[in-house]
C-alpha cells in the first residue's frame, strides 16, 4: 500500500467518522425539537437549542418552586401530626383520669 492509497483510506475513515458524528448531532437536535414545547415546526438548529435551554430553565424554575411548596406543606403537615398527636395524648391522660 502506497503513501497515497493510505492516506486516501485515512481521509474517508474520518469522513465516515465525521458523517456519524453530525448525524448524532443532528438526531439529537430534531429529538430537542419534537419533545420540547412550544414549537412551531421551527428546524433551524439554533432555534431548537435556544428553545430547549429556555425550558430546562423553566423546568428548573418550576422544580425550585415545587421544593419550596412541598417543603413548607410538609412542614405544616409535620405541625399538625405533633398538634394532634398532643390532643390524642391529652384525650389519653383524661380518659384514663375518669378509669
Amino acid at each position: 500500500m502506497t503513501n497515497d492509497e493510505w492516506a486516501r483510506i485515512r481521509k474517508d475513515n474520518h469522513k465516515e467518522v465525521e458523517r456519524r458524528r453530525r448525524g448524532n448531532i443532528n438526531e439529537g437536535i430534531n429529538e430537542l425539537g419534537r419533545i420540547v414545547p412550544n414549537g412551531s415546526g421551527e428546524k433551524a438548529k439554533g432555534a431548537i437549542l435556544s428553545r430547549a435551554v429556555q425550558y430546562i430553565h423553566h423546568l428548573k424554575e418550576n422544580e425550585a418552586r415545587n421544593i419550596e411548596k412541598w417543603t413548607l406543606e410538609k412542614l405544616l403537615m409535620d405541625q399538625a401530626m405533633g398538634d394532634l398527636q398532643a390532643q390524642l395524648e391529652e384525650m389519653r391522660r383524661l380518659w384514663e383520669e375518669e378509669r
